[in-house]
């Protein structure tokens, strides 16, 4: 009788055991859901307790030796016109009075001509030049243009020479100057007609 006994609890327990290791049964396997890839990098760690630099300035990365540049505006000294030149000191003069410019023919016609512009600038900087001549609707008539040079001095001069051009009518015309395009002003020019003979005397 003890020794059945013996035998039907060690059936038992045999019986439990398998039970306990059969992964049939419900709870006794663990599953994982599959990971997705979604493609999305993965984030570096954020450094902590990091100082922020203030960037700096540009004008404070390249600094250096700064210098005061001479004064580059120019200035007109005078216009001047005629048929010949005498150079001086003081530049360039007509050698004879030339007070007008005469127009002549049929359709009107200026005579030949030129024009000195005298300039200065105390920084003697080489630069572009224009000159027009206007008529009294403001149209251009004539026009030069070129590059004016200085040399040891602030003042240089700069000379167009004017062939002969139609106008409409003689009067008040403007010469117009300028430099490094910037206008520096207006000139008075007259272009008129020749004067009239004079009357042979009476005999």
């Amino acid at each position: 009788m003890r020794m059945l006994r013996s035998l039907i609890l060690a059936s038992l327990s045999l019986a439990l055991a398998a039970s306990a290791a059969d992964p049939k049964l419900k709870g006794s396997k663990k599953e994982t859901a599959p990971r997705l890839d979604l493609g999305i990098p993965a984030f570096k760690e954020i450094p902590k307790d990091q100082k922020l630099e203030k960037p700096k300035e540009a004008d404070e990365a390249q600094q250096g030796p700064t210098s005061t540049t001479l004064d580059e505006g120019y200035s007109v000294v005078r216009v001047v016109h005629g048929k010949a030149f005498i150079r001086g000191p003081d530049g360039a003069r007509p050698s004879t009075p030339f007070p007008q410019v005469t127009a002549t023919g049929n359709p009107l016609a200026t005579e030949k001509f030129s024009s000195v512009v005298r300039l200065k600038s105390p920084a003697k900087k080489n630069t572009s030049i224009e000159v027009a001549i206007l008529d009294q609707r403001g149209d251009t008539v004539m026009e030069a243009s070129g590059e004016i040079r200085f040399g040891t001095g602030p003042e240089a001069e700069w000379q167009v020479d004017w062939e002969p051009t139609g106008i409409r009518n003689p009067g008040e015309f403007q010469v117009l100057v300028r430099v490094g395009g910037n206008p520096l002003g207006t000139f008075p020019l007259k272009v008129l007609l020749p004067a009239a003979p004079a009357p042979a005397p009476a005999k």
